[in-house]
């Protein structure tokens, strides 16, 4: 008579078989996002209602949040060929050395002439001047600088935050902050500020007037 079989089952203490490894992520796979998800923003103003809004820092233009109107964010440059006389912006407007511009009415973040440019300017930034200008109209600025061997005439006045002279400047000159006259630099006009230096070698022709 025969013995029934009965197979014992075998445990073995570690697994049979290969076990694969994940392979790894191709070379052009990005990397998992930390932290927010949100894209990095910085907050402009709206030429229509004048109030701020947040828009992305690589956008090139934008509807406001509190009027939708619409925004322009990108960088402009003006030419001598260029008919246009009023330019509003948030990035940065530069006028090219060649340029002969007249009439202008221009809002930006920071402003570079290289050429003439004359009219009305506004800019929220740095505004650079690095050619003879005579500007017919007025010239506002969070920060103000005239180049070496560079001779400008503001007839409608200039308002800034502060100012730094290295050539020659003439107007009636409002600065909340600091006006620095640099050495062989010179200012022609009237100054109203908060503290007035001047270099050795420069140079200042009328009043002083200081914010308290």
């Amino acid at each position: 008579m025969n013995t029934p079989f009965h197979p014992v089952p075998r445990i073995c203490p570690r697994p049979s078989g290969k076990i694969r490894q994940p392979s790894p992520a191709p070379p052009w796979t990005l990397p998992a996002a930390t932290g927010s998800s949100h894209a990095p923003s910085r907050n402009v103003e709206c030429f229509a209602c004048r109030r701020r809004t947040a828009v992305p820092v690589t956008a090139v233009s934008a509807r406001c949040s509190h009027c939708s109107a619409y925004i322009k964010l990108d960088d402009i440059t003006l030419h001598s060929r260029t008919h246009r006389t009023k330019v509003q912006t948030c990035g940065c407007v530069t006028v090219q050395a060649n340029a002969d511009l007249k009439g202008l009415h221009i809002e930006c973040r920071d402003l570079i002439l290289n050429g003439k440019a004359s009219g009305d300017l506004l800019c929220s930034g740095v505004c650079k001047i690095k050619a003879d200008q005579h500007i017919s109209g007025t010239l506002r600025a969070r920060r103000l600088t005239v180049e070496k061997k560079t001779a400008v005439l503001v007839t409608g006045g200039v308002h800034v935050e502060n100012a730094w002279i290295q050539g020659t400047l003439e107007g009636a000159l409002t600065a909340e902050g600091t006006v620095t006259i640099h050495r062989h630099a010179k200012f022609l006009g009237d100054i109203t500020a908060r503290r007035l230096v001047i270099e050795e070698g420069g140079i200042h022709q009328g009043s002083l007037t200081r914010l308290s």
